[in-house]
């Protein structure tokens, strides 16, 4: 008895011992320290008017596609003109499809592969009521404790801004850039974009534009606190998006008086399909996107996790369990379900004819529409369940870029080189919503997401939410954040 404990004792001091020598040697995945860089002037106070300006017009973008205000995009594509002589001098703007801007700034050497950048014009509408909940008024543009606030200011006019002010700037100061440099502008990019960016996708396709050596949009960010046991800032650049796809649930039968009710109703038959799927919610992967990020900061986390993550084959049903147990975090392992509309029943004593429900699923790279819906059919795997695709709404998940690429570590280290924090770690991961950038899937490799203004931890909740703000020095980082990427693109 007492051998076999003194062995039990040893394998396990061994293997305490392995897993810390693990952990102490995990490395870095920062790369070298970037080359230095002067500090790049910004008019700040000029920048933060020019966003506030670009909030006073009511773009909005209404899931029904119609309602379109296109006097707001006008106005505010006259205001780029006015505000951006340069720009309106030097690049080539053209209208796609009506309301979106596609402008080109030639580059020197025609051999060198272009770059994308991008932003949307458009923004989601302010829930009706909540007007007065806002500290400022929503499209009032209003610069004030620091921040320019409005719809928009964060998703995605600072984009548009930081890009348009990046530009004007080296205009000013005489750059020409090797590379040829797109600036694309979706106007419906909260509706799906199918107007707008897919539209300025499809119009440089048809040129031969290709292939892009880089294309960036809206998506990851910089903030602090996001991940736990990492201390200071954390960049996330997305390499990819989840796709999407909205399944009707139907179900149909005899209605009736309700006071002589089936066993099961229509909307019972429903419940149940429903309950059966959030039971059974789709099996997590931790290889993929989610892994990336955490074989990036792993090593930047303290003692305790980094042991954990440098062992894997040991802790990953720990970890996996851990993960799934936050719905933030369980997101990047998982094909999420989320039933978002239920419909059935006009009157409290009548059985419904038919009941209905809309699923929304968000799917992780490596699934397609097609096996979710086959997996939804399975799990309910009940004949008077009629499961379809709802309008045939449904998008795939992007590729995944490289996070070993050239491309991304120009990226990496042009973030590292602007951001006020003096030691920003950047990270790749998965974005959980969709962006414009899905429609160059096959024209890159090297898709990336990222605004590059720092938000605070709380920060993302105000995407689409009340008191959307955009803080004057997050911008000023942005607009140089642009600046240094366009130079470092040409190889500096």
């Amino acid at each position: 008895m007492k051998k076999t404990l003194a062995l039990l004792a040893t394998v396990v001091i061994v293997l305490a011992g392995v897993m810390v020598v693990r952990a102490a040697r995990m490395p870095s995945m920062q790369g070298p320290a970037p080359d230095a860089v002067a500090p790049i002037a910004v008019d700040t106070t000029g920048a933060a008017e020019h966003l506030g300006s670009a909030v006073r017009f009511r773009t909005v973008s209404y899931d029904n596609g119609v309602n379109t205000d296109t006097a707001a995009f006008r106005g505010l594509q006259a205001f780029f003109d006015s505000t951006y002589p340069l720009v309106r001098q030097h690049l080539q703007k053209e209208f796609v499809n009506d309301l979106s801007l596609l402008y080109t700034w030639e580059g020197t050497d025609p051999s060198l592969p272009p770059i994308v950048l991008m932003g949307h014009q458009d923004v989601v509408p302010v829930i009706p009521g909540t007007e007065g909940d806002w500290t400022h008024a929503p499209f009032g543009g209003e610069v004030a404790d620091g921040s320019i606030w409005g719809r928009g200011s964060m998703d995605d006019k600072v984009s548009v801004i930081s890009a348009l002010e990046a530009v004007e700037a080296l205009l000013a100061d005489g750059y020409q850039p090797g590379r040829t440099v797109y600036l694309a502008f979706g106007h419906d990019e909260e509706i799906g974009g199918l107007q707008g960016a897919r539209e300025i996708a499809r119009t440089l396709q048809e040129r031969g534009v290709g292939p892009i050596d880089l294309v960036l949009d809206e998506g990851g960010a910089v903030a602090k606190g996001l991940l736990p046991g990492v201390e200071g800032a954390v960049a996330l650049v997305g390499i990819a998006e989840k796709g999407y796809v909205n399944l009707e649930l139907l179900v149909e039968g005899p209605g009736g008086h309700s006071s002589t009710p089936p066993n099961q109703t229509n909307i019972g038959i429903l419940a149940e399909a429903i309950d059966e799927l959030e039971e059974h919610p789709f099996p997590a992967h931790f290889e993929g996107p989610g892994r990336a990020l955490f074989d990036y900061v792993a090593p930047e986390m303290s003692f305790v996790p980094r042991l954990a993550l440098a062992n894997l084959w040991l802790t990953k049903p720990l970890v996996e369990h851990m993960m799934l147990g936050d719905p933030e975090s369980a997101a990047m392992l998982r094909t999420t379900t989320a039933p978002t509309i239920i419909e059935g029943g006009v009157k409290a004593n009548v059985l419904p004819i038919t009941a209905r429900a809309i699923v929304n699923f968000r799917i992780l790279p490596g699934e397609t529409p097609r096996s979710v819906l086959d997996r939804v059919r399975s799990v309910i795997d009940d004949d008077r369940v009629k499961v379809s695709i709802s309008g045939g709404d449904s998008v795939a998940p992007s590729p995944v870029s490289d996070p070993g690429s050239p491309a991304f570590k120009m990226l990496a280290g042009t973030i590292r080189q602007v951001m006020p924090e003096e030691d920003v770690k950047v990270a790749p991961y998965l974005v959980m919503g969709g962006t414009d950038s899905k429609y160059y899937a096959g024209r890159s490799n090297a898709v990336f997401r990222f605004l590059a203004a720092p938000i605070g931890p709380d920060g993302l909740k105000l995407v689409h939410g009340t008191d959307e703000h955009m803080s004057v020095e997050g911008l000023a980082t942005s607009i140089a954040f642009y600046q240094q990427l366009i130079r470092n693109a040409d190889g500096g």
